[in-house]
This record gives C-alpha cells, sequence and structure tokens, in this order.
C-alpha cells in the first residue's frame, strides 16, 4: 500500500492537468464570447470616463494621469481582445466535419489559454476603471501674458528697467510719469516680454490699485492667482489673511506688478514679504508722482518720458491712417500741427490720431488744430468721467490746492467729482466747467463698440454730480473763500433753490445754464449782478419767467435803463432759450439793458417775445442794444413785440419755421445804424404784413433766404 499511494498522487496530479489544459480546446468558443462580452463591457466604462473627461476638459480642466494611463491601456486591450476573437473565430470554423473536435488541437489549445488569461485581464481593467476624479484644474501660468498693443519709444526705458530687475539689490522699481505716458504700457511689456521669458520667477501677480488704496481688494487679487480655498479664506480678518498670503509667498521668487498707484500702499498689511537681494523677489509700481515712489521705499525710480517729436508724428500719422493723409496735400503738414500739440502723449496721439482719421479736408483739420491749442487744461476734452476721490493724500493734487483758476471745458464725459476735490482748492477764484460738444466729436469717434458710459449710483455720497442735481457742487463753491468767477451748469429745482438762496453765488456767477428745472412752471429769476450769459433749456413745464425788478436802493425797474451799471443784469447780453414747450413769452427781457443777442428755438407754445409791456415807457431802449435776434421754430409765434421798435443796435435779425408771425416790429426809424441782414424764408417774406409800403420797401434789400 505504501508504493501504490505515490503513484495514485501522481496519477491525480497528472490527470488535474491534464484536464485543465485540455479545457482551454473544449471551453474555447465559451471563453471567447465571455471574452467578447467583458470587452464590450470595458469599452461601455471607456466611453463613460472619456465623455466625462471631455467635460472637464471644456472647462479647461486636465485629465489625471491615472485616467489618461487607463484609457490608453483600453485601446491597447481592445486591440488585442480584437485580435484572439478573430483567430478564434477563424479556429472555431476549422473544426472536424461532423464532430468537435478541433483539426488542430495544438493551435486551439494556446487560443484558448490565451483567451482565458485574457478574460481575467480585461475584467481586472474594468474594475479599475470607476474613478472619482477624472480632472484636474490647469496649473496657471507662473507669468500670464497680458493684451498690449505696438509700443512706440519705449526701447531705451525698457531696457533699463530689465537691467534693474536683474540686479539683486534693487527689490522695489518705480516707473512715474504724467497721464497718458505709456507707463502701464511699459510694466505689460516688461511682463510679457522679460519677466515670461526669464522664468526665474515662480509667480508673477498683476494688482490694479487705483484709489482709494484698498488692502482689502488688493488681498483678494492674489488670493485668487494663489487659489487659496474659500473655506480657508472666508471669514478671516485682514491680518488672518496678510498671514496665509505671507507663508504662501515666502518661499518663492515673486514679482508683483502694481498698476496705476497714486497713495502709499501697506505691502505689510496686504501679506507681501519684502522683496530682498537674498530671496530675489520684486515688486514694480507705476504712478503719476515720484513722491509716491518714494513713500513705497522704492530703491530706484524711473521716469517714464515722453515720445520725441519723431516718434510722436509716426504715431499719429499710423492712427490717422495713409488714406487720409493722402485724401489732401495740406493734411501732411496739418497733422504734424496737430501732433505736436499732443506734447508727445501716447494716449492723447492715439486718441487725437483716430478721431481725425477719415477728416479729409483742410477746413476740418484747421478747426481741430485751433481746439488743441485753445486747451486752457490738461484735464480738458480727456473723456475723463471722475475726478479722483482723496485728494488730500495725493501728492501730484496737492499742487492743484494752489490754483486759482480751474477751467473745465469740452467735458462732456466728465459726470461727477469727488467731494474732497473743490471744497480743498482754498485758494481758487476761478471755476469754469462747460461741457462742450465740439471737441473733435470724440464722443463717438473714439469709443470702441464694448465701452459704456459708466453708471454712477444716485446714492453715491462721495460723489458731487455735475449734471443732475448738482446741488452739492454748489454748496462747495459757496464755502471757497477767494471765488469770484463761476461758469457753471445748474441742473434741478433744488440746485436752483440752492443759487437763488446764496447771496454769495449770485455775486459770483458770470455764465450759467439753467437745465431741467423738474416741476418748476413759474421761474423768477434772483438778481445776479455780474451775469454775462444766460442760458435756459429743457424745463418741460416752464410756462413763465420772472425777474427780480428790486435792486439796491429801492428802486425800480425804470431806473435800470438810466443807470446801466446799478441794474439787477447789467452785465448781461446773451440770452439762449431752448426746448421750452409752455413758454408763453419773454416779456421779462425788457428787465435787461444790456442784452446784444438773443436765440430763442424749439418753444412750440410762445405766441409773442415780448408781451405787455404797457407800463415800460415808449421814450425807455427795449432792446436797444440788441444785436444779434434769432427765432427759430417757433409755429405758434405772432409777435416779437406790440409796438414798433428802434432796435438801434440791431445788425442781424433770422426768423426760421416761425409761419405763423406775420408782422415785425420795424418802423421807418428802426434799426437804422448798422442792419446788414434779415434772414427767413422766401414765402414768409412775401407774406409779411407792413403799416405801409414805403416800410417794406426799407427794409426789402436787407432780407436773404436761408442757406
Amino acid at each position: 500500500m505504501d508504493c501504490v499511494s505515490p503513484i495514485l498522487d501522481v496519477i491525480t496530479r497528472v490527470w488535474d492537468c491534464s484536464a485543465k489544459h485540455a479545457a482551454y480546446i473544449n471551453d474555447l468558443q465559451e471563453n471567447l464570447e465571455s471574452l467578447r462580452n467583458e470587452m464590450q463591457e470595458l469599452k461601455n466604462v471607456y466611453l463613460d470616463v472619456k465623455s466625462g473627461v471631455e467635460v472637464e476638459e471644456q472647462r479647461q480642466m486636465r485629465r489625471t494621469n491615472e485616467v489618461d494611463g487607463w484609457l490608453r491601456s483600453v485601446l491597447a486591450m481592445e486591440a488585442q481582445v480584437d485580435q484572439i476573437l478573430q483567430k478564434g473565430d477563424q479556429e472555431i470554423q476549422k473544426k472536424c466535419f461532423g464532430t468537435c473536435c478541433p483539426r488542430n488541437c495544438w493551435s486551439s489549445y494556446k487560443l484558448g489559454k490565451k483567451a482565458s488569461k485574457k478574460l481575467g485581464a480585461v475584467t481586472e481593467l474594468r474594475n479599475k476603471g470607476r474613478f472619482v476624479v477624472v480632472a484636474d484644474r490647469l496649473p496657471q501660468a507662473p507669468v500670464e501674458e497680458r493684451p498690449m498693443n505696438k509700443t512706440v519709444g519705449l526701447d531705451l526705458m525698457y531696457a533699463e528697467v530689465c537691467r534693474c530687475i536683474q540686479d539683486d539689490q534693487l527689490g522695489i522699481i518705480g516707473l512715474y510719469g504724467m497721464g497718458g505716458a505709456g507707463k502701464t504700457t511699459l510694466m505689460t511689456k516688461v511682463n510679457n516680454e522679460f519677466i515670461r521669458a526669464n522664468k526665474d520667477f515662480e509667480i508673477a501677480i498683476w494688482v490694479v490699485v487705483s484709489r482709494p488704496a484698498s488692502v482689502e481688494k488688493v488681498q483678494e487679487v492674489i488670493r485668487n492667482k494663489l487659489k487659496i480655498p474659500d473655506d480657508t479664506w472666508r471669514n478671516r480678518s485682514e491680518d488672518e489673511k496678510a498671514v496665509e498670503i505671507f507663508n504662501l509667498l515666502k518661499p518663492k521668487r515673486f514679482v508683483m506688478l502694481l498698476d496705476d498707484v497714486w497713495e502709499r500702499l501697506d505691502l505689510q498689511r496686504v501679506g507681501v514679504p519684502s522683496p530682498t537681494a537674498q530671496n530675489k523677489s520684486k515688486v514694480i509700481l507705476t504712478t503719476r508722482s515720484l513722491d509716491v515712489c518714494r513713500c513705497m521705499e522704492a530703491q530706484k525710480s524711473i521716469k517714464v518720458e515722453c515720445l520725441t517729436e519723431e516718434e510722436a508724428i509716426n504715431l499719429f500719422n499710423e492712427k490717422v491712417g495713409e488714406t487720409t493723409l493722402n485724401s489732401h496735400p495740406d493734411i501732411p503738414q496739418l497733422a504734424e500741427i496737430a501732433a505736436k500739440e499732443c506734447k508727445g502723449l501716447p494716449l492723447a496721439l492715439v486718441t487725437i490720431g483716430r478721431a481725425m482719421a477719415g477728416k479729409n479736408t483742410p477746413q476740418e483739420w484747421g478747426r481741430a488744430i485751433q481746439v488743441l491749442k485753445t486747451y486752457p487744461s490738461k484735464l480738458s476734452g480727456t473723456g475723463i468721467t471722475k475726478l479722483p476721490i482723496g485728494i488730500e493724500l495725493s501728492t501730484e493734487l496737492q499742487t492743484l490746492k494752489k490754483i486759482r483758476c480751474l477751467l473745465l471745458r469740452g467735458m462732456s464725459h466728465l459726470k461727477m467729482i469727488s467731494k474732497e476735490v473743490i471744497s480743498n482748492l482754498s485758494m481758487m477764484r476761478i471755476f469754469v466747467l462747460e461741457f462742450n460738444e465740439l471737441i473733435l466729436e470724440t464722443e463717438n469717434a473714439c469709443q470702441s463698440p464694448r465701452e459704456e458710459e459708466p453708471k454712477y449710483s444716485s446714492e453715491d455720497n462721495g460723489a458731487l454730480y455735475l449734471r443732475k442735481d448738482n446741488k452739492a457742487l454748489l454748496e462747495e463753491l459757496e464755502g471757497l473763500e477767494h471765488i469770484n468767477w463761476v461758469n457753471v451748469s445748474v441742473e434741478g429745482a433744488l440746485s436752483f433753490q440752492k443759487l437763488s438762496s446764496s447771496q454769495k453765488l449770485k455775486n459770483v456767477m458770470r455764465d450759467l445754464s439753467l437745465v431741467n428745472l423738474e416741476g418748476t412752471t413759474s421761474l423768477r429769476l434772483p438778481r445776479m449782478k455780474h451775469l454775462r450769459n444766460l442760458e435756459i433749456l429743457s424745463c418741460g413745464e416752464l410756462q413763465e419767467i420772472k425777474v427780480d425788478q428790486k435792486r439796491e436802493g429801492g428802486q425800480g425797474f425804470v431806473a435800470d435803463y438810466f443807470h446801466i451799471p446799478n441794474s439787477n443784469f447789467c452785465c448781461l447780453c446773451l440770452v439762449d432759450i431752448f426746448q421750452l414747450p409752455k413758454l408763453l413769452d419773454l416779456t421779462w427781457l425788457i428787465y435787461i439793458p444790456s442784452l446784444e443777442e438773443l436765440r430763442v428755438e424749439d418753444c412750440e407754445s410762445m405766441e409773442e417775445v415780448i408781451g405787455d409791456a404797457g407800463e415800460v415807457p415808449e421814450n425807455l431802449g427795449i432792446f436797444s442794444r440788441l444785436k444779434d435776434l434769432c427765432l427759430e421754430d417757433l409755429p405758434n409765434l405772432r409777435s416779437i413785440s406790440r409796438r414798433a421798435l428802434p432796435f438801434p443796435s440791431l445788425t442781424k435779425l433770422i426768423v426760421l419755421d416761425c409761419q405763423n408771425l406775420k408782422k415785425l416790429p420795424l418802423d421807418s426809424n428802426s434799426a437804422r445804424n448798422g442792419l446788414k441782414e434779415i434772414v427767413g424764408e422766401l414765402d414768409w417774406w412775401e407774406g409779411l404784413q407792413w403799416e405801409d409800403e414805403t416800410i417794406r420797401l426799407i427794409f426789402t434789400p436787407y432780407h436773404s433766404t436761408w442757406e
């Protein structure tokens, strides 16, 4: 028996081995079918994973290495399985006729063995395809490229900034210069062309600081760049955020690019480590003031100079374009003059150059150059929308405290200024704010389609509004000790009430526009003895205008004609009335003895210019100094005056679209000294009624039709 047991054990092992190998042959078809099914399951999982990856990649994510490797393995596995299935199907077709036995047992054996092993591998690969995360966020480039136009005249300054960055002893570098000189463009060029190519910095962070400098806003920009998660940032104090930023930046070699700095920004409060020779990090800033560079402790301050004359002319001509320059022989020379007026400022050259593109006549260029030459201030016509806040913090604006005259002309974009500005100009004597729409037509010509008008909240307590409800502006002007000359537009009924109640404002007002006095049906003009020009427009409810007849000394209006210097409006020379649809007459003008120009337009209800003036003695010279009278688009006007007027100074009378005006207040003694022209439509002139034929013959030679 002892001999039999080993023999049986050997026989058993041989049988098991033989049976296993025989199964590769006998179960070939079944194994091939199982492999085919398992491979289809793997393909389904593959498609699900691939679809998820594609969705994440569209969201700027990147597939993980594990997922990428698995997807590649599936494709390789599919190719191998397809080969086995193809050979297997061929092998099954080769079985002996009428039996289940294969013709080539050895070939079937090898194929069956491969199919069995591959089935296990496919199952294992399918089980590995259960991924929780298929993609990660793309890592940010350490230095992001910023959009930038072609630069002009910056090469030397660019080279100097690059040298400073390479100097380990210079941690903080300041770029300063006039607004529009190209400081931001220079820093952008440094970012795009030097820092990105240098590869020495692990991260670059660009922050637009502006004013007021906000530690919180700067921290938020840095936090987004460093990808600090919400759960470690939200509800934390400024100091805690600074610590988080500091610990993340400290081990890195970073460059902090601070654009548009107006005042000192405490980098320690922000959490920015001090750039040193040891950490080789850098802080680069742009500002208008050298003093800001000093406050920021810049080891090197570089002044960004304006363009040379040649560079300025080339840039200007590029923006104007060859078509315009070649449209007339005189335009190249005029373009050179205009370019010189831009004083080498790239922003001005680009803006004005684009505005002049398409201006093909020397006359248009001449007018534009004249406007440029007469700019009274660098602020004028620049498209500024908001004067800066924090005047007491800006060294550059500190200088403004010494100015005595502030002229803001062509400021059609300017909607508001900070409450700190006007009140701090303690030495100011003259304030002029004029919204001139003429300035080079830049309102539309220089505005790209994506730019929108800035919107300011009516609840902005830090703002002085210049166009609507500008009572606060008047209050600040009233508070200036030395102010003695104001040209301004007063908008809104409350603003006009402020003007009427302030003796100081009435005394200093020289040019005044009254606009959109909502709800006002009757307007009483207060005494303004220095007022020269008055404009009243867009007051939809206004029906009548009166003036304060009492003057100093208690005398009435009759004395005004004999004592013009003492009258309530002794200096008022020009009156412009526009878009007052309910206004009935302008009889109040009899109290304006110095009036030289009167323009009335688009007042559809007006029937008379001078109504009942019966109380005025006939020997008083109503309109005695009037030189120009323009009446336009007054469909119901029937009378200029109920009696003939002498008009001793009248030189020009214009009447357009006033078809119901059938009689002029003229007789044989009227306008005998200097009348040059009466302009009006021919049918209107031919329909006029005259006291007698002699008067018609006197004035007919002066008539001309409107062109």
